[in-house]
């Protein structure tokens, strides 16, 4: 895939979830989509795409708030090929299980918050396992927050797009990680941070939300947020975590950036991730 120079600069789509901005977004490089969003929300994507045809869509990892609109988009452009990590590609062309599982935890505001989600056709499917060079694209394999997380290299804007592995950062306040369960690893996580930085980008873009050209300070801050996260996950429970960031955020932003940092992933949210890594640890010992 080679970008002619008037698509270099990456467009950030506000996907306006439950009708609030500056929470989930989608990214656009010419005809390349990045993490389209979920169903809900594809619309915005198909507008902002206007008489582009898209090629292809690249998926950081498939969670609903990334990827749940990926199949509509592939009904209404047939040819597009979607990219995704080998171990998310299943999910993507048979999603019973991760819908049925998404089910239990959303129960009946699952279609309220994602949508439908439709199956890829497994023709579309390009699948990946990291270290690939396809065309103006790097591929690496960025696991921590998901085992199925990838992250892509835009080479000639030395433009990462990084999904949630450098974290939830808004109009450029502090930037920390998100960590619901199943797949938070903070080790692996601090590894994924570092294959990022050995790309030496210029910019990140990133799903929650937008876009931030302090590359090393945003990385540096993502290692710092991940410890001290990890380690007040020991200490508390979800209710506390959930404070505990409230609090923390508080001493950096205003009231109202808090808000936007909670809308973008619930605060609530956090803690299960962490907690289910400390004690496969402890189990391990």
């Amino acid at each position: 895939m080679s970008d002619s120079a008037a698509d270099l600069v990456p467009r950030t789509v506000d996907l306006l979830h439950l009708g609030r901005p500056g929470s989930i977004a989608a990214h656009l490089v010419g005809d390349v989509i990045v993490d389209p969003g979920a169903e809900k929300t594809i619309g915005r994507v198909i507008d902002a795409l206007g008489d582009t045809v898209p090629r292809a869509v690249l998926l950081t990892h498939v969670h609903f708030d990334h990827a749940g609109g990926t199949g509509t988009l592939v009904e209404r452009y047939p040819d597009l090929e979607v990219w995704v990590h080998e171990r998310g590609a299943h999910h993507l062309i048979d999603p019973t299980r991760l819908v049925a599982s998404a089910a239990r935890v959303y129960g009946e505001y699952f279609a309220h918050l994602w949508g439908e989600v439709v199956a890829v056709p497994e023709r579309a499917v390009r699948v990946l396992n990291g270290g690939e060079r396809i065309g103006d694209w790097e591929v690496a394999y960025t696991p921590g927050h998901a085992q199925h997380h990838v992250s892509y290299l835009h080479v000639p804007t030395r433009t990462a797009f990084t999904g949630d592995v450098t974290g939830i950062r808004i109009d450029g306040g502090p930037a920390f990680p998100p960590t619901p369960p199943p797949d938070i690893d903070p080790p692996l996580w601090h590894a994924s941070l570092d294959r990022v930085a050995a790309w030496e980008p210029e910019r990140l873009v990133f799903s929650h939300f937008g876009q931030s050209t302090d590359a090393a300070e945003h990385l540096a801050m993502m290692h710092a947020s991940l410890d001290a996260f990890a380690q007040v996950a020991r200490t508390t429970d979800a209710a506390g975590m959930a404070d505990w960031i409230r609090a923390w955020l508080g001493e950096q932003v205003s009231p109202e950036a808090v808000e936007a940092y909670y809308w973008a992933s619930p605060f609530e949210g956090m803690w299960g991730g962490l907690d289910r890594y400390w004690s496969k640890a402890a189990e391990q010992r």
